[in-house]
């Protein structure tokens, strides 16, 4: 318990670190981009007072180290990320808005990928070099190389303009009376509504798959590799010979050493599945954050910018510190090391 208490302490000291001197580049990089936001704002054709009360409410015509402190106060004392000039809300509005359906999206995804990534992993290496490992190794080599915004467009074709199984894109409307945490489906579910919830879950299925089935593949890929270097470990033929069943060799003495580094990549692609998918909610009309991200940096809303860059380095903070946590329950080994 003390081991794992300092490595938390460790990563959170690292973790904060980390976002400050983020938010602080990107606070700086955006100053560097031509054009004014407040008149991109406001218009060309807006006097030039109302253009520069804009600039000094919003502390844009002071120091950069006093806009970025003044930004930072309001962050930690009250979780201000400042105004938004492309939708004129508070950005920490907009962020309550559109970031929980992307993270209801991603939620859907990661246990996909987790769960036929293992599978389809375990099975290509309990049968390797048959024609079983060869078709998985090929799909999931297709995988890998094609691009999610071309399976969202394949997928949108076949199940959704052609066989018309799925909506084209959008997502149902959700009434205002029983939102509770802005993700859709789960709103719905906890109103007990299931019509409503089924029809949540039909809008999510094609974007879903859209950024996971290359995540299932390397995941697949990642699962059989370790699979196989376990199973000609040296503990597992003893096991063999001590007469351990084939199912509990497998679930057992297998499958947890083998998760280790399928774990740690599984983190990785789950932190990245927002990034992942802005183009995904483009094509399916999805209103979640990776839009939202996408249509302020094409707007140079420099507040919601650096917010968006916070907000993705703290889902990738946090996922790492979950995973490391994970791992160390794995092996202990790494626990102790980590802690020294």
């Amino acid at each position: 318990m003390q081991n794992t208490f300092v490595m938390l302490v460790k990563r959170a000291v690292h973790f904060i670190l980390v976002l400050m001197l983020l938010s602080f580049l990107i606070f700086s990089f955006i100053r560097l981009i031509p054009g004014d936001p407040v008149r991109l704002s406001l218009g060309v054709m807006a006097p030039e007072e109302t253009v520069q009360r804009m600039r000094h409410e919003l502390y844009f015509d002071r120091p950069l180290v006093v806009q970025y402190f003044h930004w930072l106060q309001g962050v930690v004392t009250k979780g201000d990320f400042g105004q938004s000039l492309y939708t004129h809300h508070a950005v920490s509005q907009d962020i309550a808005t559109y970031l929980p359906r992307s993270l209801e999206l991603a939620f859907y995804a990661a246990i996909l990928i987790l769960i036929f990534g293992v599978l389809v992993g375990t099975v290509s290496a309990l049968f390797k070099n048959t024609w079983i490992d060869n078709v998985i190794r090929f799909l999931s080599y297709l995988g890998v190389v094609t691009p999610p915004y071309v399976i969202a467009l394949f997928l949108l074709i076949l199940f959704a303009y052609t066989l018309k199984w799925f909506p084209i894109g959008g997502v149902p409307s959700i009434p205002e009376e029983i939102v509770k945490t802005g993700m859709p489906g789960l709103d719905a579910l906890l109103a007990g509504n299931w019509a409503l919830y089924g029809k949540v879950l039909k809008s999510l299925v094609l974007p879903t798959l859209s950024i996971s089935l290359g995540s299932i593949a390397y995941q697949a890929r990642i699962h059989r590799s370790s699979m196989i270097e376990n199973i000609n470990a040296d503990y597992i033929a003893f096991a063999r010979v001590a007469g351990v069943s084939s199912t509990r060799l497998v679930m057992k003495h297998m499958m947890k050493p083998s998760f280790i580094p399928t774990f740690t990549i599984y983190g990785l692609q789950v932190a990245a599945l927002l990034g992942n998918a802005f183009l995904i909610e483009v094509i399916f009309r999805y209103p979640g954050f990776s839009q939202y991200s996408l249509n302020v940096i094409l707007n140079k809303d420099p507040y919601s910018i650096v917010a968006v860059t916070f907000v993705f380095g703290v889902i990738f903070a946090v996922v790492n510190l979950l995973i490391d946590l994970g791992v160390s329950w794995l092996d202990p080994r790494i626990r102790l090391k980590a802690s020294e």
